[in-house]
């Protein structure tokens, strides 16, 4: 066979790269979809919101409309019961602003250790076989105790701080994530993986170049769904350990019965986290499309 004949480990993976003007191409598109889907998705929640108020005839006290919530955080004289006389619109959204601000900097922390962590770990498990089987019981027993039992114990251990929240916010990233990212790296094909060997490569070049670039549609999957776990994470933590963010704010406002900012506090998590999900899904149409259309695919001859 001539060497023409043979091909490259990056043509063996599906993973040859397009111009840039592709890129940019492909994540304008994604924008575009993205956004036309946060729309929707918030004209479908806000309608379902008002219906399930109305289907359960919740009480006018505890259960706010997306009105409501927008007369809280802006109206100047918003209709009874929605806002204390002593908070005015311009002290709610100040409030909501820096726990919302508290909660994106806990999350982000949590979602950057969970999503390094479980990248190093998938890593192990594939280039250090015995590995996985020394670690995945313990990953296993920490997935099967439920996060809501588990976090008192985490902020014991950890302190209520910048530590213990990511913490908790790192251990709802790391399993999915674990999960996703061994599949992908497994996925890689194996014309690729005998090519490396063939020319004098081990485990960890097979890694690097034919492993990893498979691997890169699971990862971002895996991105998009940590987005939300983070920020769930996050004020999970918050909740739990204070009144600082939008889980420690939150304890107070049902303690005062202010139920407005309660749901105030819904609609801004609900919106993060489809917004986060959406600027992930753009991040990864770039990202694949800088790999090529068949980026990530195993090509099994």
């Amino acid at each position: 066979m001539t060497a023409a004949a043979v091909p490259s480990v990056g043509e063996a993976a599906g993973t040859s790269r397009v111009p840039g003007g592709g890129v940019a191409a492909a994540a304008v598109r994604r924008l575009g979809a993205s956004l036309l889907v946060v729309v929707v998705a918030l004209v479908v929640l806000a309608v379902l919101w008002v219906a399930l108020l109305r289907l359960f005839d919740v009480s006018t006290f505890v259960g706010k409309t997306p009105f409501d919530v927008w007369s809280y955080l802006f109206a100047d004289a918003p209709p009874r019961a929605v806002r204390a006389s002593s908070i005015t619109a311009d002290a709610a959204r100040s409030q909501l602003l820096g726990a919302w601000l508290v909660t994106l900097a806990d999350a982000a922390i949590g979602f950057v250790t969970g999503l390094v962590v479980a990248i190093v770990v998938a890593a192990l498990f594939v280039v250090v076989r015995p590995f996985e089987f020394a670690f995945m019981p313990i990953a296993m027993l920490l997935r099967s105790v439920p996060l809501v039992a588990m976090a008192p114990v985490l902020l014991l251990i950890f302190g209520q701080g910048k530590l213990g929240v990511a913490t908790i916010g790192a251990i709802v990233v790391l399993f999915p994530a674990l999960v996703n990212i061994v599949l992908g790296l497994r996925s890689a094909s194996p014309l690729a993986l005998d090519l490396v060997k063939v020319n004098g490569g081990g485990e960890l070049k097979s890694l690097l170049l034919v492993r990893v670039p498979s691997a890169l549609p699971a990862f971002f999957a895996s991105v998009r769904i940590s987005v939300p776990g983070a920020i769930v994470g996050a004020m999970l933590a918050e909740w739990l350990s204070g009144f600082t963010g939008l889980g420690g704010i939150l304890n107070a406002y049902k303690g005062r019965g202010n139920f407005s900012g309660v749901w105030a506090i819904v609609v801004v998590s609900v919106v993060t986290s489809i917004v986060g999900y959406a600027v992930a899904a753009v991040v990864e149409a770039a990202a694949l499309a800088a790999w090529g259309p068949d980026a990530g695919r195993s090509t099994r001859r």
